[in-house]
């Protein structure tokens, strides 16, 4: 197993992962704020940020500035989001304001960025991920940097985020250990 073969499996489990975190959540649980917290971040919010994070590095930033699965689809006018932001530095009080009124068109969209990366990995040019590009705030890196720490360990970190949120929630965890 190569360096993009192990991230492609390791995303495809991220993926399936984050999506049980979801599958028994009723809207009420999407938006609950752990614990009242005024600093912490809803399920909701969680979801959004991660799956437009993969977007739009996946799609714009690794392939040279293609349109996201978010512009392509018209997203943010059928969920009544924000058409350019992902959530990185958001305040907390509009983290939590964020309201995905319609979970299933959300989980469309999730599942067209997964599809979306899948079909990207499924056969890549090694060369590559050799290339340096730039990730605002991150600075220049190899493209599989960007995949492997933007998309795969942030991805791991929001999935460890969203299990503790669910506990706090009262909810059982949906992943085993």
């Amino acid at each position: 197993m190569n360096l993009v073969e192990f991230i492609q499996a390791e995303l495809n489990r991220l993926h399936a992962m984050l999506d049980r975190t979801v599958a028994d959540l009723t809207p009420d649980q999407w938006h609950a704020i752990p614990a009242g917290n005024p600093r912490a971040n809803h399920i909701a919010f969680e979801m959004w940020h991660y799956a437009r994070t993969e977007d739009n590095i996946v799609r714009f930033i690794l392939q040279d500035r293609r349109p996201t699965v978010w512009m392509d689809g018209g997203w943010a006018e059928k969920l009544a989001l924000p058409p350019v932001a992902q959530g990185t530095g958001m305040p907390s009080a509009d983290a939590q304001a964020l309201r995905i009124t319609d979970i299933g068109a959300f989980l469309e969209y999730k599942g067209q960025v997964w599809r979306s990366t899948a079909d990207w990995l499924s056969n890549p040019a090694a060369s590559e991920f050799d290339k340096v590009i730039t990730v605002k705030p991150l600075g220049e890196m190899p493209k599989i940097r960007a995949l492997g720490q933007v998309c795969m360990t942030h991805g791991f970190t929001h999935l460890g985020e969203l299990e503790l949120i669910r506990t706090l929630l009262g909810l059982p965890p949906a992943i085993g250990v």
